[in-house]
């Protein structure tokens, strides 16, 4: 008996086939070109070329104008959105519209987003698709680096001359010859007449943290991160005495993504402070005091291969290099307070420092719905990433400094600009529930 060939069916389902290779070719195509333009950068570039002597100009910088009549500053502080594509995602459209609630209510007058904005092969996309939700709501906003936003398809030059076009994204490479490529301050004026004469009410300084130490060989769950480099402590040194030059009495805040160390280090004395005890091998002669500790630490913590300095096994995961920064900010007397993501699940913020001199260390609030701790279950990505053996799936698992069930939300912060209080901070966490639709 002969066999019958139906060939009317097979070459239908060849055409199909041939029809999905042909499309996918073309989305590929169509990525690697993308990626091949958008991945370049320029060795350097930058608003200008830094020098320790040069002169300094507040015309260097993006300004915020405020209301004349205005008695305190409100920021909003935006932690580790990370989006994958924008808002096509039900993941991304939940962080969207998580801030889209918390900006209505809050009403700040700018928002900072401490890095990793993104993490997606398609970071252009995600990042134009939240410079236009911003520009839509004529929100002022600005974003230093991460370690994930260039780590894929675009580079940090590509970034930033997208955000350029933006009226409403205070953003500024910064200078052309130091570490970092998002180093820059936001000066912020009481009214159009103050910035003419360049009285400024407070500033934000803006550092790249950077990514991934050069030369190593790194996974992404090595967990060893960059540092801000010794030429950006010279900057910020500079920028500080620039503005106190201008005004001796000048105050501000720093914001960037990767711990510094003394935020482990205000953990482990705020743990002595309650009576509790300590890995033996740290050194308790270098802790300063503490005050207003609030939060939790509930990342994972350290293996012995993921630890800088012997002892320091909590999941603060700070920058591989102590280049001085804080000691640098206590020392000029102008920076009151540092705000930093990075680590999604730890939220400790406090007063660390000798009495007189102490910065306000704040965590902010993750609010990125398509990153842990939102993985609802184990499932085959987190095993390739290797987060399996690691709880970061099971919201179950993690209770805030109420107790209560972890949620994401945004860290709000409050500067006081009449005279009497002068720079006093007053922060708060925005969890999602509060923000009602």
């Amino acid at each position: 008996m002969k066999k019958t060939i139906y060939k009317k069916p097979l070459i239908i389902v060849l055409s199909v086939y041939a029809a999905i290779v042909i499309v996918f070719s073309i989305l590929l195509g169509i990525y690697l070109h993308n990626y091949s333009v958008r991945s370049w950068s320029p060795t350097f570039y930058g608003s200008y070329t830094w020098t320790e002597d040069m002169q300094f100009d507040l015309d260097m910088f993006p300004s915020l104008v405020i209301d004349e009549d205005a008695t305190e500053l409100k920021i909003m502080q935006i932690s580790d959105p990370q989006l994958k594509f924008g808002n096509i995602t039900s993941m991304d459209r939940r962080t969207m519209d998580l801030l889209d609630r918390a900006l209505k209510a809050e009403q700040p007058d700018i928002a900072v987003c401490t890095g990793d904005l993104t993490l997606s092969i398609f970071t252009y996309h995600a990042y134009k698709q939240f410079a236009d939700f911003m520009e839509q709501r004529q929100q002022y906003w600005t974003v230093v680096y991460g370690n994930h936003d260039s780590q894929f398809d675009c580079s940090k030059y590509t970034i930033y001359n997208l955000l350029k076009n933006y009226k409403y994204c205070l953003f500024d490479p910064g200078p052309s010859n130091i570490k970092g490529e998002s180093n820059f301050l936001i000066n912020v004026y009481k009214g159009e007449t103050a910035k003419s004469n360049g009285d400024v009410a407070y500033s934000l300084v803006m550092l790249d943290s950077n990514m991934y130490p050069d030369g190593e060989d790194l996974a992404l769950t090595d967990w060893i991160y960059d540092w801000i480099g010794e030429d950006q402590v010279a900057w910020y040194r500079w920028a500080i005495e620039g503005l106190q030059s201008i005004d001796a009495n000048i105050q501000t805040s720093a914001f960037f993504h990767i711990a510094l160390k003394e935020f482990a280090d205000m953990y482990y004395s705020n743990e002595l402070q309650k009576g509790n005890s300590i890995p033996e091998q740290i050194d308790t002669s270098t802790l300063l005091p503490v005050k207003g500790f609030a939060g939790t630490v509930c990342e994972s913590e350290k293996f012995e291969d993921e630890t800088v300095d012997d002892g320091y096994t909590v999941g603060i995961f700070y920058q591989g290099k102590n280049t001085g920064l804080y000691a640098t900010a206590v020392e000029l007397g102008s920076t009151k307070g540092m705000f930093i993501g990075h680590d999604h699940i730890n939220t400790i913020r406090g007063y660390y420092g000798t009495e007189g001199s102490e910065i306000y260390l704040s965590y902010g609030l993750c609010c990125g719905y398509h990153t842990y701790p939102y993985f609802e279950r184990d499932n085959a990505l987190l095993q390739l990433a290797g987060l399996s053996n690691t709880p970061l799936y099971n919201m179950e698992l993690w209770l805030d400094e109420n107790g209560q069930q972890y949620e994401k939300g945004v860290n709000n912060i409050i500067v006081d600009l009449t005279a009497d209080n002068y720079g006093q901070l007053t922060t708060y966490l925005g969890y999602d529930s509060h923000y009602k639709a």
